[in-house]
């Protein structure tokens, strides 16, 4: 992986921000006064030790734990996404009584009877019971009477 000129410097630039802030952070004397922290030295404050007291393989297991949490997360998303990929969208279903599994298979299996009389505006319901909407025909415009 190789970055380009500009996004080099951006990058060292960002690393040494963050490693003068670090510095800064460690030089910086916190006082406590009463029940708050401040920078500010107060009447009756006291100087805290404000420099990380970890010892150096205490910080490398806190990274070497890091690591693993990021990891782990990363391995929950990815089988979450490949369960949420795996899952089929419910079906419509019909608000009718559910039909016996022989009399749906005969009924699909059956040959259908095709009227040849002119279809009307109205409908009709369905042979599995289901309602059935249609948009009613338009009125006829009336005719002027003639004088």
């Amino acid at each position: 992986m190789t970055l380009e000129p500009r996004a080099l410097a951006r990058a060292v630039v960002v690393a040494s921000g963050l490693a003068t802030c670090a510095l800064a952070v460690q030089a910086q004397t916190i006082y406590r006064c009463g029940n708050e922290y401040t920078r500010i030295p107060c009447a009756n404050g006291r100087a805290l030790e404000s420099s990380d007291t970890r010892t150096a393989a205490q910080r490398a297991e806190g990274r070497a734990l890091l690591i693993r949490e990021r990891r782990q997360a990363a391995d929950m998303e990815k089988t979450r996404r490949r369960e949420e990929a795996a899952l089929k969208p419910a079906a419509a279903a019909s608000l009718s009584p559910a039909r016996a599994p022989e009399a749906a298979a005969s009924a699909a299996s059956a040959p259908k009877k095709t009227n040849a009389k002119k279809k009307t505006g109205k409908s009709k319901r369905a042979d599995d019971g289901d309602f059935v909407a249609g948009v009613p025909p338009a009125p006829k415009p009336k005719k002027a009477p003639a004088p």
